[in-house]
C-alpha cells in the first residue's frame, strides 16, 4: 500500500482537518512552551521532555531520538500502521468520507472492517443472551455471586455464549457475515474433517476485549460449568495482538488521566471489581506478564504504575518481569501488598473497598517489595539467612540511581539484618560497576558519538539549523539567503539536503511553496526528519542580516576546508604519478582556497568576538 491510493487533494483535506497538537494530545500529554508544545516522547524512554510539536508548522520532532514528521507520520509510528491506514484513521477522526480505493486495498480494508463488525455483532449477541430470562440465568447468577452489578456488566459489555455448537455462527450468518469471517475473527474453529466450523466459545461468560479506539477485537470467556480451560481467549487475528492491548483501557483512560496513575491487575473480574468500587484507573494485562508495547501504551497517559497481581508464585514472577520492563521504560512503579493467595477482587469483596484503598495508598516501592519477599522466604534468625537476604538485595539496591534513596534503603536493610552497612555498600558499588559497564557502553554510544563528533561537523550542523530555520520561517529573508549561499557549498548532511531542496523550490516558484510540497521533494526518512527538526527549531532572535552572513560564511568555510583536504590528496596522487604540470595547477587552486579560508576565519572571528548570541538559539535547541 502506498500514498498513490489517495489523491493529493484528499490527503491535504485530511491534513488540514487534523491539527497536529490536537491529534498528538490524544496520545501524549503536551505542555505549551513558547510557540511550541513539549512532552515526553512516546517513541523512546526519557524523563525530561524532548518531544516538540509546532502548531504553526504542523510538525513534530524529538531532540532525543531524532524522530520527526507530520501528523501522518506520527500516527504511522504510534499506531504501527502504514500511510493509507493513517490517512483513513485521521479521516475518520475528522468525519471526512474516504474515497474509493484500488481493488486490492478495498479487499484488505473490507476484511478488516468485516472483522470489526463480527466482533461488534458477536458482542451484542452475547450480551443479549446474558439478559435473556432463561438463557442467561446461569451467567447472571455467577455475576451476582461475584458481586458484579448490572451497571458494570453493561458498561463493559459482558455477555453469555450459549452451550451450542453454532450459536454465534448462525447469528453472524443472519447478519450477512460468512463462516470464513467468523473463523478469521477467532469466533469459530474449522471442523477437523469435512467443511464448516463450530463456535469457539460455548457455555461461557464473555468479556469483550476492545482496542484503544473502543472497537471489539477479541473475547475472553470463563467456563461456568465443568470443563477446561477455565478461561479461553481469542487467538491473535488481523486486528488483535494481545501484547499490544490492555483490557479495560478504553474505560480506564479518564481515570488514569485524572489520577495520573494506572493500576495493572491480572484478571477481567479484578478490573470489574476495581471500577465498580471507584478504582476506575484499573486495567488488566492480557496474559500474566506485561509487555514492552503495553508499557509504552500506558506511558501515553502516565508513568506512575501500580501493580496488583495475585500474591502467589505466578503473580510474583509476573510482577518481577513487569518491574524489569518498567525500569527500562523509566516508569515509577509500586506494588500492592496483597494478602497471600488473594487478588484485588478478593480483597474488595472480603475486606471492602476501604481496605483495598489502603493497599493502594501503602503500595510498596520496588526495593521494599523485594526485601519483604526475601524476609518471608529466608530465616533471618540465622547468620546464613541474613547474608543470603543481603546478597539477594544487592542488585536491587544497586539499581537505584538516586544516591540519597540508595543510601537510605541500604541503611534500612543493614539495620533490619543487623549487618555492617559499609560492607553492603561495598558489594553494591561492585554490583553497580558490573551492571553499568555494558549498559553505559550501549546507552552512551549515541551521546558519545555526539560529544566526540568532530567540531567542524557540529559547527556545520549549527549553521545549517540556523540558516534553515530562518529560510523556513521567514519568507521575507529567502531572497537574501539564496543570494548569500551556493548549493555547491552544501554537503550530504540531511539538514544540508533539506536546505538545498528549499533553495531549489524557491528558485522555481518563489516563496509560494507549502511544507507538504517540500516534504514530498525530500529523498528519504532522514531528510524528512531533518525538516521536522527545522520546523520546531526556534528562529534565532538576533539581527537577521548579520546572522545570515555568519551562517553562510561558516558553511562556505567548512566547504573550503573540505575542498582543501580533497585537493591535497589529489596533489599527492598527481605527484606520485609524475604529473607535475597538473599538480602545479592544483597547487595554485589550493593557494587561492587558503587565502579565502584565512579571510573567512577573520570575518568569523570579528563577528564572534565578545558575544555568544550567534550560537545561543542553536545550542539551546540541540540540548532540548
Amino acid at each position: 500500500m502506498n500514498r498513490g491510493l489517495f489523491s493529493k487533494v484528499f490527503i491535504e483535506e485530511v491534513r488540514a482537518a487534523s491539527d497536529i497538537v490536537a491529534v498528538i494530545s490524544d496520545y501524549v500529554r503536551l505542555k505549551k512552551t513558547g510557540q511550541n508544545f513539549v512532552g515526553l516522547c512516546p517513541f523512546h524512554s526519557e524523563n525530561t521532555p524532548s518531544f516538540t510539536v509546532s502548531r504553526q508548522r504542523q510538525m513534530f520532532y524529538c531532540f532525543g531520538c531524532n524522530t520527526g514528521g507530520d501528523v501522518f507520520e506520527f500516527i504511522q509510528k504510534q499506531e504501527a500502521i502504514d500511510f493509507p491506514e493513517a490517512v483513513r484513521l485521521l479521516a475518520k477522526r475528522a468525519h471526512i468520507p474516504v474515497p474509493q480505493q484500488s481493488p486490492a486495498a478495498q479487499k484488505r480494508e473490507a476484511e478488516r472492517q468485516a472483522l470489526y463488525l463480527a466482533g461488534e455483532l458477536a458482542q451484542k449477541f452475547y450480551q443479549h443472551n446474558l439478559q435473556q430470562r432463561q438463557l442467561g440465568v446461569r451467567a447472571r447468577t455467577y455475576l451476582k455471586q461475584r458481586g458484579i452489578d448490572e451497571n458494570i456488566a453493561k458498561e463493559f459489555g459482558l455477555g453469555f455464549a450459549p452451550d451450542e455448537w453454532e450459536g454465534v455462527i448462525k447469528f453472524l450468518r443472519m447478519q450477512g457475515l460468512s463462516v470464513a469471517i467468523a473463523v478469521k475473527a477467532g469466533l469459530a474453529i474449522p471442523r477437523p474433517q469435512g467443511g464448516g466450523a463450530y463456535d469457539r466459545f460455548r457455555g461461557r461468560l464473555m468479556f469483550p476485549i476492545r482496542d484503544f479506539q473502543g472497537r471489539v477485537v477479541a473475547f475472553g470467556g470463563r467456563m461456568l460449568g465443568p470443563g477446561e480451560p477455565k478461561y479461553l481467549n481469542s487467538p491473535e487475528t488481523l486486528i488483535y495482538n494481545k501484547g499490544h492491548l490492555l483490557y479495560g483501557l478504553d474505560r480506564a483512560r479518564p481515570g488514569i488521566q485524572r489520577t495520573d496513575k494506572v493500576l495493572i491487575v491480572e484478571g477481567y473480574l479484578d478490573v470489574l471489581a476495581c471500577h465498580q468500587f471507584g478504582f476506575d484507573y484499573a486495567v488488566a494485562s492480557l496474559g500474566t506478564a506485561l509487555t514492552q508495547d503495553q508499557l509504552r501504551l500506558i506511558k501515553r497517559f502516565t508513568t506512575n504504575i501500580l501493580i496488583g497481581y495475585d500474591a502467589d508464585r505466578a503473580g510474583h514472577q509476573a510482577t518481577v518481569r513487569g518491574l524489569e520492563l518498567a525500569r527500562r521504560e523509566r516508569c515509577q512503579v509500586k506494588i500492592l501488598p496483597l494478602p497471600a493467595n488473594e487478588d484485588p477482587d478478593d480483597v474488595i469483596r472480603k475486606q471492602g473497598p476501604q481496605s483495598f484503598s489502603r493497599l493502594v495508598e501503602n503500595a510498596l516501592p520496588v526495593p521494599v517489595y523485594h526485601f519483604e519477599r526475601l524476609l518471608h522466604t529466608h530465616d533471618i534468625g540465622s547468620l546464613e539467612g541474613r547474608i543470603a537476604v543481603a546478597e539477594a538485595m544487592v542488585p536491587h539496591l544497586a539499581g537505584i540511581k538516586n544516591l540519597v534513596e540508595r543510601e537510605e534503603y541500604t541503611k534500612k536493610v543493614a539495620q533490619k539484618l543487623n549487618l555492617d552497612q559499609h560492607l553492603i555498600k561495598t558489594q553494591i558499588e561492585a554490583s553497580r560497576r558490573a551492571q553499568t559497564k555494558g549498559a553505559d557502553y550501549k546507552q552512551g554510544r549515541g551521546q558519545a558519538r555526539q560529544s566526540l563528533m568532530p567540531a567542524v561537523h557540529q559547527a556545520e550542523t549549527a549553521a545549517l539549523l540556523g540558516l534553515g530555520s530562518l529560510f523556513l520561517n521567514c519568507p521575507q529573508l529567502r531572497l537574501t539567503i539564496g543570494d548569500s549561499i551556493s548549493k555547491e557549498w552544501l554537503g550530504n548532511q540531511p539538514l544540508a539536503k533539506v536546505l538545498a531542496v528549499m533553495l531549489t523550490l524557491f528558485e522555481q516558484s518563489g516563496s509560494d511553496f507549502s511544507l507538504s510540497d517540500l516534504k514530498n521533494k525530500l529523498p528519504d526518512a532522514k531528510t524528512q526528519a531533518a525538516l521536522a527538526q527545522l520546523a520546531v527549531h526556534p528562529v534565532p532572535a538576533c539581527e537577521p542580516m548579520t546572522l545570515i552572513a555568519h551562517y553562510a560564511d561558516r558553511i562556505k568555510l567548512i566547504w573550503i576546508q573540505k575542498e582543501i583536504g580533497s585537493l591535497r590528496q589529489e596533489i599527492n596522487s598527481q605527484n606520485r604519478a609524475g604529473k607535475t604540470e597538473d599538480s602545479a595547477n592544483l597547487i595554485r587552486r589550493l593557494a587561492d582556497l587558503h587565502r579565502e579560508e584565512v579571510l573567512l576565519k577573520q570575518l568569523s572571528s570579528g563577528r564572534d568576538t565578545g558575544s555568544g548570541w550567534l550560537e545561543g538559539g542553536t545550542r539551546h535547541a540541540e540540548k532540548r
